[in-house]
C-alpha cells in the first residue's frame, strides 16, 4: 500500500455514526463548482464513501471522521498568482 497527501482544506469532523445521521446532509456546505470534491478520512487514515464505511467505523473505532475540500491544481495555481500580484 502507498501513502499519499492531498491538499485540502479542513471543512469539519463527525465524532460518532450517529453524528454522521443526524448531522449530514444539513452542515455540508454548497458546493462552489460541479467539480469540487469532499473526502472522508477516518482516524486511520481510510476514506469513507458509503455508509457501509460509516458503520464498519464505527465497530473498528476509527471515529473522528474528517471531512475536508480538496484543492484542484487550477485553484491552487490562482491562489499562487494572487499571492506574487
Amino acid at each position: 500500500m502507498e501513502k499519499i497527501s492531498v491538499n485540502a482544506e479542513f471543512l469539519f469532523k463527525l465524532s460518532s455514526k450517529k453524528e454522521w445521521i443526524n448531522r449530514v446532509p444539513d452542515i455540508l456546505p454548497e458546493k462552489t463548482t460541479k467539480a469540487e470534491e469532499w473526502i472522508w478520512i477516518d482516524k486511520n487514515g481510510n476514506s469513507m464513501i458509503i455508509g457501509e464505511d460509516f458503520q464498519a467505523a464505527q465497530d473498528m473505532d476509527s471515529y473522528p471522521v474528517k471531512v475536508y475540500r480538496k484543492i484542484r491544481t487550477a485553484e491552487a495555481f490562482k491562489n499562487i498568482n494572487q499571492c506574487t500580484h
